[in-house]
């Protein structure tokens, strides 16, 4: 289940790569890879050797942390939660 990270101000294709660089340094993750298209960006992002999706689709305007795998989904889920309460 794919929980949406939340934002002090609505999130936008625009918005995102600030918004995203603000969360990568507090959540203390590395990005890897950057890709965006007309509509969405995706993050590659590593976080103590775990490797996480950070998605941001446009249409949805939300974004969200995806494991790459299924050991890595609790780390994702976790990773969300820190940043929501915060």
């Amino acid at each position: 289940m794919m929980t949406p990270l939340k934002s002090q101000s609505p999130l936008t294709i625009e918005a995102f790569p600030d918004w995203a660089t603000a969360l990568v340094q507090a959540l203390e993750l590395t990005v890897l890879e950057r890709e965006a298209g007309a509509d969405y960006h995706q993050w590659l992002v590593d976080f103590e050797s775990s490797r996480l999706f950070l998605c941001f689709q446009h249409y949805a305007d939300c974004a969200w942390l995806e494991a790459l795998s299924g050991q890595d989904e609790e780390v994702a889920a976790w990773l969300t939660d820190q940043w929501n309460q915060g």
